[in-house]
This record gives structure tokens, C-alpha cells and sequence, in this order.
């Protein structure tokens, strides 16, 4: 069985926080067990999915947090766009693949932050996009119908080009090196926000010798996941996803490994990447890019007779989401089968008790992948117990517990203020001094109680009041499925949104963002003048003529239906752009520049005169 006891590292510092704990507000609740008829109607799923999707905008990383539908978050470690190769880690005889002009800068700038800290870590961002995707698929319609499948696409997107942007492929298209973690439990020393947390950072590095079998496979399904959810809008970019997905497929696979350096005692991983694989091949089975998965249930936690499972959905256990995946699929009963046997393995779910699932902190996200596993199992059968049980569990959740506390933050009438999350919650540059958060970090699902049933409400007590990629990525496989067995609606949570000085008011996850509504003067508009390819890097370079007045300018492409940001940071005094290297060659885009005059981008004209282009 593989390591799951993530962040064992931080258990010095768990146990400094029970030496103090005088100066915690600690709650027990007095049974795990509540009867059914205490609680009332059941929570709206739809805005507490809708609502989750924040959490993600909460940990975004890079050049475009600027942009991002938060007003609290901003640009942070800008420094990653021009990481220094002198800091990276088992990067060996690759460095020319990654560093082909030799200027000993490699650009791994964006992506999501882990969890309460600042690490980028890859196999955590694939799980979490990968559970995205996964809750879409399995639930058709569930996000169209909680109003906000622009904003799971827009998320999808930005950690699905991350995670190409930290693979480099060489000229054959194999993958010759992949950046899978910034940063390192280093960055556990900073309490404080992203945007005051400056300088270069370590990167770590997988090779063709040295490499890790259960992040690339992760990253793959992630990627065809990704392609997945995109096929239908927009053709294009679910090709360069899947492009990915298949070469990091082949590295995994043929170079078989489970390199560790640098992931410490966090997320240790080990030699089984048999689970990632299966994954990865169901969702290129679904894309139509492979041939049926190897990988067969054979009873009772077993597949091919040989790889056992016994554990529920997570970061670094995947079987049960291949299960799901594959009943969604072919509706082979084999698979519904054996997502019981691991509910019934963790304890099961039923009305009136709420299952910890055995673990000793993150306690709501282990909860949500056997909800996961129930409710993927049942083919929609709403009066089954699996189902009234799911949904009690959920409820549970969402406030109706003893404590009468949501757990999912910003949702319900009470949640916790003192969450283990630097940037929602800095302090005073020490985490044991307890604040309150200076921000409502809405849609944050923290930990909740732990098996004893107690919740120490606390700053420090990232076992209780952190959150993670993982545990919002296990709640929307819950909630997306809760929605549709439900069938309740949301506009995209615009209820809580409307009236919290969090967030930007009439966001749109397209160009006209930033609550401007656009200059729609046919005149004002930055005119795109030349457009020069560099073929060898796969770069493009725009150059427009300048618009008076304007305090910067904005660079998008139409994507899925929609224009999307890149980036709005490009300083006034600059005419020229020139887009990462790699761009996958003979894919086409079109693109748009626009400025920002007198408060408003120059939305309409600026589309109006997009350029289309290919790449070389």
C-alpha cells in the first residue's frame, strides 16, 4: 500500500501546538453519531459546488492572479518565470532539452499552490485537475446546472497549461524532462502571503534516468481529462492536451522510476504506479486515443489478481477513480462492484453517523472520496442507501453537525476564521499566534474533525483547519454527483459572491474581466502591426502599435467558447509580446491585444480585429 500519510513532517510541529493548547479554541464533539431527524432540508449542492471552485482561484500561482476573479489574491513569484537553473535539481543531461538558448532560466511560472503553503507540486495539481474532470464526466450537466462550468473550464485550463509549460519534450515529441515540484518543505518556514514571498526558488527535475512513474502518469490523466472536458468546445486545445497526455504516457511507462528527491516525508510515493497507469489509459480510452485499459477488478480489492487496492480515492491512490471512470463508461458491473468494496472497506456510509474514514486529519476530503465511490456506483438510484447515506455525510459537511459549523469555508451561516492558509490568513509572520483570517478564503474545505470527533479551531492546526488540492478535488466528486441525484440549480453561487468584498463583482472568465465592461470605440484599440514565428522554440512574437492613454495591455486567445486571459500585466511602455517556448507546432489560435484606457480594456474592438495564427 502506498504512503498516504501526507505532511508526516509537520507532526513536530502538531504536537508543539498540543503542548500550547491553552491558547486553542478546541471542540469535541461529544459523538460522531447524530440522529437523521435533527437536521432539516438538505443543503443546496449546487452553490456549495459552484462556491468550491474559488478555493482554486485562492491557490493560484504566477503572472495572472492579477486577473483571477479574486480581489484579495495578486501576482506572486513572478521569480518562477525566470527560475534559475542553478537551483534545479537532478536535471542532468536534459538541461538543453529544457534550456535550448543557454540563458540558464527555464520559465515554470503559474499553476496552484499545494495547500495552506506555497510548493507546486505536480502530482497534487494532476489529482486535483484529474478529480475536475472526473466529476464532470460522471456527472453530465451538473456544473451547467450550478451555473459555473465556465469557471471549472477556466480552472481546468490554467492547471492543464502548467503542467505542459513544466514538460519538455524533445524534437521527436518524447518527453526528455519534467519540472514536478517548485519550492520544498523549505517553504513551511515563511508565514506569510504569496505576494511578499520573493526570490528564486529550487526546481526538481524527472528524466528519461530519473524519474517518477506515478506524477507523469497522474499528469496524463489530468491532461486527457482535461482533453475530455474540452473536446466538445474547443477542439484545438483538447488536441495540445492530449498530445501531452500520450507523451507523458510513454515516458511513465517505459521509463518506469519512483525518484522521490526533494518530496521529503510530504508526498512519498512509492514503487506501485500501476494505479496512475489504469487512470490515464480509461481516460484515453474515453478521448478514443487508446485501446480498452489492461487493468480488470478482480474481487475484493484486486486487480489482474496482482495490485491491490484496499484504500479509498486519493492523491496518491487512484484505483477507485479508474473504477468510476470505467463503470461510467462501459457499465460493467465488475467496476460498481468493487467502488463497494472499498466503501464498505472504510466503514461504509449510513444515516445518523458520520464516517472519519479511520484517518487522523483531512478528515472531510477522505469522507468525500467514499461518498465518491457510493454514489459513482449507484447509477443515479437516488432511494438507494448509499445515496441517503451519501447525502448525510454531505449534509454533515456543509453545517448540519453538532457544531453547527460548515466545513466547506464561507458556506452556511458559521465556518471556522482561523484556517491554516498563508495567504488567506498571513498574521503576524507566525502561524502559532492564532488570527483571525484576514480574508474569507470561500470555498475552502478544511479538515474538520478527526476520528475522536474533535476539531481544534486554530491557526496552527493544519490537521484540523488546512485544506488542499486534494480535498477540494475529492468534494466536487461528491458535491457534482449530490447535484444531479438532487437535481438542484445555482447561478454560480452570484448569492454569496454578490455580497463578499472577496470577490471581483461581474467577473467573466473571458477577456472583459476585472469588473470593466469594455471600450467599445471602434477607434481605441492597440492594432496589431506585425507577427514574427520563431520556428526552432515554437514561439510567437505580436507586435501592435500603441494606444494613448492606455496604463497597460492584455494579450488573449479564444478559447472553449470564450476569450481568455493570458496575461493583462504587459507594462505600457511595451509594443511587442513574445508567447513561452514550445507552443505545440500547427496549432492555430486566434488572438487578440487589448489595452486598458481610463479603467476599461478594449474589449470589443480589440476582438473584433483578432489576427489568427499557427504555430512553427
Amino acid at each position: 500500500m502506498k504512503n498516504q500519510k501526507k505532511k508526516i513532517s509537520k507532526i513536530a510541529a502538531f504536537t508543539t501546538a498540543l503542548l500550547s493548547a491553552g491558547t486553542m479554541m478546541t471542540s469535541v464533539i461529544p459523538s460522531a453519531t447524530v440522529t437523521a431527524s435533527a437536521y432539516g432540508e438538505d443543503a443546496n449542492y449546487a452553490e456549495a459546488l459552484a462556491l468550491s471552485l474559488y478555493f482554486y482561484d485562492s491557490n493560484q500561482c504566477g503572472t495572472g492572479v492579477d486577473d483571477n476573479p479574486l480581489a484579495w489574491r495578486g501576482n506572486c513569484h513572478v521569480s518562477d518565470a525566470q527560475a534559475s537553473l542553478s537551483n534545479a535539481v537532478n536535471l542532468g543531461g536534459a538541461r538543453n532539452i529544457v534550456d535550448p538558448d543557454g540563458d540558464g532560466k527555464v520559465d515554470v511560472s503559474g499553476g496552484y499552490h499545494d495547500a495552506g503553503d506555497h510548493i507546486k507540486f505536480n502530482l497534487t495539481i494532476g489529482f486535483g485537475m484529474n478529480s475536475l474532470a472526473l466529476s464532470d464526466y460522471l456527472n453530465p450537466g451538473a456544473y451547467e446546472k450550478a451555473g459555473c462550468r465556465d469557471h471549472l473550464l477556466y480552472i481546468l485550463k490554467n492547471g492543464a497549461d502548467y503542467m505542459m509549460k513544466t514538460t519538455f519534450l524533445d524534437n521527436s515529441g518524447d518527453v526528455g524532462a519534467v519540472c514536478y515540484m517548485v519550492s520544498n518543505e523549505g517553504d513551511h518556514s515563511y508565514w506569510g502571503s504569496p505576494e511578499k514571498q520573493n526570490g528564486d526558488r529550487p526546481t526538481y527535475w524527472l528524466t528519461t534516468s530519473s524519474n517518477n512513474s506515478a506524477i507523469v502518469l497522474e499528469m496524463a490523466s489530468a491532461l486527457a481529462g482535461t482533453a475530455v472536458a474540452f473536446k466538445d468546445t474547443d477542439a484545438s486545445y483538447a488536441a495540445q492536451c492530449t498530445k501531452y497526455a500520450k507523451a507523458l504516457y510513454k515516458f511513465g511507462t517505459q521509463h518506469s522510476g519512483n525518484y522521490m528527491e526533494g518530496m521529503g516525508s510530504m508526498y512519498a510515493t512509492n514503487s506501485q504506479y500501476q494505479d496512475e497507469q489504469a487512470m490515464a489509459e480509461g481516460w484515453l480510452y474515453v478521448l478514443g486515443e487508446g485501446s480498452m485499459p489492461s487493468f480488470k477488478p478482480t474481487g475484493n480489492g484486486c486487480y489482474n489478481n496482482q495490485y491491490y487496492d484496499y484504500y479509498l480515492y486519493s492523491w496518491d491512490k487512484v484505483w477507485s477513480g479508474y473504477a468510476a471512470l470505467m463503470y461510467k463508461k462501459t457499465g460493467d458491473e465488475a467496476y460498481a462492484k468493487e467502488l463497494q468494496f472499498e466503501v464498505n472497506n472504510m466503514g461504509g456510509l449510513r444515516e445518523g453517523t458520520y464516517n472519519s474514514c479511520k484517518q487522523e486529519w483531512g478528515c472531510t476530503r477522505y469522507n468525500c472520496a467514499v461518498q465518491m465511490e457510493a454514489l459513482a456506483s449507484i447509477d443515479g438510484d437516488k432511494n438507494s442507501d448509499l445515496a441517503k447515506g451519501a447525502k448525510y455525510q454531505m449534509n454533515y459537511i456543509l453545517g448540519n453537525n453538532p457544531q453547527n459549523k460548515s466545513f466547506l469555508t464561507g458556506f452556511g451561516n458559521s465556518w471556522s476564521s482561523k484556517v491554516h492558509h498563508r495567504a488567506a490568513n498571513p498574521g503576524n509572520g507566525d502561524a502559532s499566534s492564532n488570527p483571525d483570517a484576514k480574508y474569507v478564503n470561500y470555498g475552502y474545505l478544511i479538515g474538520g474533525p478527526d476520528s475522536s470527533g474533535t476539531f481544534n479551531e486554530v491557526t496552527d492546526s493544519y490537521r484540523w483547519t488546512e485544506g488542499a488540492l486534494d480535498y477540494n478535488g475529492c468534494f466536487a466528486l461528491a458535491c457534482a454527483a449530490l447535484v444531479n441525484l438532487s437535481d438542484c440549480t445555482s447561478d454560480g453561487a452570484s448569492r454569496i459572491v454578490n455580497s463578499a468584498s472577496e470577490f471581483k463583482k461581474n467577473y467573466s472568465f473571458g477577456i472583459n474581466s476585472n469588473n470593466n465592461h469594455g471600450n467599445d470605440d471602434p477607434e481605441v484599440y492597440p492594432e496589431i502591426t506585425s507577427v514574427n514565428y520563431n520556428q526552432r522554440y515554437h514561439q510567437i512574437q505580436f507586435i501592435w502599435s500603441p494606444v494613448q492613454g492606455a496604463t497597460n495591455y492584455g494579450i488573449a486567445v479564444y478559447l472553449a467558447g470564450k476569450w481568455r486571459v493570458q496575461t493583462s500585466s504587459i507594462p505600457a511602455s511595451s509594443r511587442s509580446y513574445v508567447t513561452p517556448k514550445n507552443l505545440t507546432p500547427g496549432m492555430t489560435y486566434r488572438v487578440a491585444i487589448a489595452a486598458k484606457v481610463n479603467g476599461q480594456w478594449t474589449s470589443t474592438a480589440s476582438i473584433k480585429h483578432a489576427v489568427t495564427v499557427t504555430v512553427k
